[in-house]
């Protein structure tokens, strides 16, 4: 600590050591007391502690999460899904895999992965333009087919099916147009409208590969069909990671004619169901509370008010919403000093795993999390048990908040599928909502999907009371693995399925 910065904190505390003796006030008490004088101590709004803003993160994240309360935000989140089904309205690693599906009494298993090579998309490729950015995906499918030793046919089309974790417009099992990605990518902005599937194609083409896109889901609908093919009660897929989406199982009676895109009207006779992408990230919007940290993250994004849900629920905003409040409390309530870390001062620099990392510490004294924050943040000296525990307590109330808010969400979908007479049952006939799940932060973050699934469980079985209904169900969120692969080549499967 230089000299100057030993002054400033002496300077500080001072200032707070006179502030506190302004807020001093005696009192006379009445005749019952002996009528004697005593002091007391009146909270001045200018003595801003480490403590009292812990206790503030505490109160405005956990007080919206009363089950009363989230039952009436996802009543209005429902209302908001039934008028998006009449009009129109995150990705970190590309995979690919070459995968044998054997069916659902298959040995040994149902369906299983025979090679697979994962891509990290690190900023260098979210950047890149359209041209090199399919170019970037079909060398990384040449690399994984070159891995094999067996011989692709040339004269016949390799089939191949594309999870995509962005909005598209379908217009077919195998078609969609492009439309705005978000999450730091930059490949959209010459390509809205066009075809997704031809803009694979043809960059694998310039590689003299044969391949034709069978069918392409969002990574949520693929979740969906990834679970469905092993249990027949799954009616909903759900993803949160660096992103959030979910797909439903719903009838095609409940939603406008221009989510379809042109078809032949034999389609529509023979489709009385689909899988709907709902794009859930997109909801929410005056809908579920918001802090004053929200408001920030929110005003100083590129796409304000695009993805509401999203900004509070995700993998690449938990730790955006911790590294604000570290500036503030840095700013306002001597954190650190009031030095502000290095590694801290650009926006999206605190990684969600930091918030993991935290929660998940038992070690003694804290000692664990003390170490990893000064490496973590660069600090010259370690920080206080006080401050690692201010940092846990509102990376718990960030995270806790998160899925309270993911289950309101989800709860809606819900609601909707039985508004619609959606109804899954076990095969002993119990009724049963399965939804699969997966993402980094909803399979791996500490407590998340158990707190989501115990949040879910109290919203239906109050609903349910408060509509003095004896009935109960099941809702169970299922783990899925490799589910966009999965669910990508059960997708190819059905288009090949007379």
């Amino acid at each position: 600590m230089t000299i100057l910065d030993f002054l400033r904190r002496v300077l500080r505390h001072l200032a707070a050591l006179l502030l506190f003796r302004s807020s001093l006030k005696t009192t006379s008490v009445s005749p019952k007391s002996s009528n004697k004088e005593f002091t007391v101590v009146e909270t001045d709004e200018n003595i801003r502690t480490l403590t009292s803003l812990k206790d503030e993160i505490m109160r405005l994240f956990r007080q919206p999460c009363n089950i009363r309360r989230m039952l009436s935000m996802s009543s209005a989140l429902r209302i908001q899904y039934k008028a998006k089904l009449q009009d129109n309205v995150g990705g970190s690693t590309f995979r690919v895999a070459i995968v044998a599906l054997s069916g659902r009494e298959g040995r040994p298993s149902p369906m299983y992965i025979e090679h697979m090579s994962t891509f990290k998309i690190d900023e260098r490729i979210r950047r890149l333009p359209s041209k090199e950015f399919f170019d970037w995906m079909a060398s990384s499918i040449q690399a994984t087919l070159e891995t094999q030793s067996r011989d692709w046919p040339a004269d016949q089309p390799l089939p191949m099916g594309l999870a995509w974790s962005f909005p598209i417009e379908q217009t077919s099992h195998r078609s969609g147009k492009m439309q705005n990605m978000g999450k730091g990518f930059a490949c959209h902005q010459d390509t809205i409208g066009m075809d997704l599937g031809t803009l694979i194609e043809a960059a694998c083409a310039k590689r003299q590969l044969n391949v034709r896109v069978n069918a392409i889901v969002n990574d949520s609908s693929a979740t969906l069909l990834s679970q469905a093919y092993l249990d027949p009660a799954t009616s909903m897929g759900l993803i949160l990671g660096t992103g959030t989406n979910a797909a439903v199982y719903l009838p095609t009676s409940c939603m406008g004619l221009s989510k379809f895109g042109t078809r032949d009207q034999s389609w529509f006779e023979s489709a009385g169901k689909v899988i709907t992408n709902t794009e859930l990230s997109m909801f929410g919007k005056s809908i579920l509370p918001q802090t004053r940290w929200d408001e920030t993250l929110n005003r100083e994004h590129q796409r304000p008010d695009f993805q509401p849900l999203e900004y509070m629920t995700t993998g690449r905003y938990l730790g955006e919403l911790l590294r604000l409040i570290i500036v503030e409390a840095v700013e306002t309530r001597d954190l650190f000093d009031g030095n502000m870390p290095l590694g801290l001062t650009e926006p999206y620099s605190l990684d969600t795993q930091t918030l993991a990392r935290l929660e998940q510490d038992n070690s003694s004294g804290m000692s664990h999390s003390i170490s990893m924050i000064q490496t973590t943040f660069g600090l010259k000296m370690a920080p206080s048990v006080e401050e690692v525990a201010f940092l846990r307590a509102a990376a718990e109330a960030i995270s806790y908040r998160a899925s309270a808010y993911m289950a309101v969400a989800v709860h809606a979908l819900w609601a909707l599928q039985k508004d619609v007479d959606i109804n899954l049952f076990t095969s002993t006939g119990s009724p049963k909502t399965s939804i699969a799940c997966n993402g980094s932060v909803i399979l791996k973050y500490p407590d998340f999907k158990s707190r989501c699934e115990d949040f879910l469980r109290r919203l239906v079985k109050e609903g349910l009371a408060a509509r003095s209904s004896s009935t109960s169900e099941s809702i169970v969120l299922e783990t899925t693995e490799e589910a966009a692969i999965y669910g990508a080549a059960i997708a190819v499967a059905l288009s090949e399925t007379p």
